[in-house]
């Protein structure tokens, strides 16, 4: 493989080491790299299914009209890529059920790079609920596993149950080594769940990126279309359906053209029973982005598609929650006992200001 030029430098205050080499620097627990063949849950998507149910190629009108991708699905690491392991060291889980704790992970670049994949390796599978990773401008200088609810810096990847690694289309890779001397910083919120009050824990989990000096011809981004805030579920309903609505004044503020997206991933707690993502433009559904119908928390997983936002188009989220083994009222948030209405997409080419989140019920 392809030597980057890496020199390791932490900025962190803690215990957690950065080792920067290539390969798998993998610890024990669920590692869900499949050396190079990805074994995603559900096919490669690359067709837009239209309102009476049929499909359309990625290539017609609605979809990925002159997209400019390849159309070829990539499921393992490019000759021309190395892995820079990430991982946290021994971190002791809170006995607390929600825990969301952040841990900062710096190196240096000699020219600018491409990240073009992601391999997750899951030590503590029981209490690992999920990743978010984020890059940063700069470090913070707090020390490992620092509370965090917030979604600082620019949203890159993530992770559930059921996700596996990921590799982006040969155009596009998200832009490292674009800051002061080369320096790269990521940060990886791990939100942490032990409703039992499990002592002595520990966790090492953490990801390989895969980063290549061969800059690819777009910039990537990710953004989630959703909501958290607006959601309110009353107790004892099968089918309570919450609706969260990007609308076109919106995209045509975000989008300065068309965001042509590979990737969609769909998200809630335990009670989203069917979640789905329809595309609209001038009132008339142009296309369903993506459905996970049943959807299954232990099944979560990005899709790839080859589809076309256009500025002024609106996104709607849509999820139907099952709350009749709950008593009261569930409200969105970041708890496992809260609920969320999430669609993460992989895009390019990446806006120049991003944003996290776009959608309000």
């Amino acid at each position: 493989m392809a030597n980057l030029g890496l020199s390791a430098r932490s900025f962190l205050l803690g215990p957690l080491a950065l080792a920067l080499a290539c390969g798998d620097g993998g610890g024990d627990g669920q590692d869900v790299s499949t050396n190079g063949a990805s074994e995603t849950s559900g096919e490669p998507t690359s067709a837009a299914t239209l309102e009476d149910g049929s499909t359309a190629p990625a290539s017609t009108s609605g979809g990925a009209e002159d997209s400019g991708s390849s159309g070829e699905p990539v499921d393992t690491a490019p000759d021309d890529a190395d892995a820079v392991p990430l991982r946290i060291s021994q971190y002791e889980v809170p006995t607390v059920e929600t825990n969301y704790a952040c841990f900062e992970f710096s190196f240096t670049l000699d020219q600018l790079g491409h990240v073009v994949g992601f391999v997750p390796h899951i030590d503590d599978v029981a209490h690992v609920h999920h990743f978010v990773l984020s890059k940063l401008d700069e470090p913070t200088g707090q020390s490992d596993g620092y509370q965090c609810f917030d979604l600082a810096g620019e949203m890159v990847w993530t992770w559930a149950p059921g996700g596996e690694e990921w590799w982006l289309p040969p155009e596009a890779g998200f832009l490292v080594g674009d800051g002061p001397g080369g320096v790269v910083t990521f940060r990886l919120q791990v939100h942490y769940n032990n409703p039992l009050g499990d002592a002595g824990v520990t966790d090492s989990s953490g990801l390989d990126l895969y980063v290549t000096k061969n800059l690819r011809e777009h910039a990537a981004g990710t953004m989630v279309f959703g909501d958290i805030g607006g959601i309110a579920i009353p107790p004892g309903m099968p089918d309570y359906k919450h609706v969260a609505t990007c609308t076109g004044q919106e995209t045509a503020q975000i989008l300065a053209e068309p965001m042509h997206v590979f990737g969609t991933s769909m998200h809630a707690h335990n009670i989203g029973s069917v979640l789905w993502s329809d595309v609209y433009r001038d009132g008339e559904k142009l296309y369903e982005m993506n459905r996970d119908d049943p959807y299954l928390f232990g099944s979560q997983h990005m899709n790839k598609v080859d589809l076309l936002v256009e500025p002024g188009d609106e996104v709607q989220t849509h999820c139907v929650y099952d709350s009749t083994d709950r008593t009261a009222v569930t409200i969105g948030g970041p708890g496992t006992e809260n609920e969320m209405c999430w669609n993460v997409v992989n895009y390019w080419p990446r806006v120049p200001q991003p944003i996290d989140l776009c959608g309000s019920g």
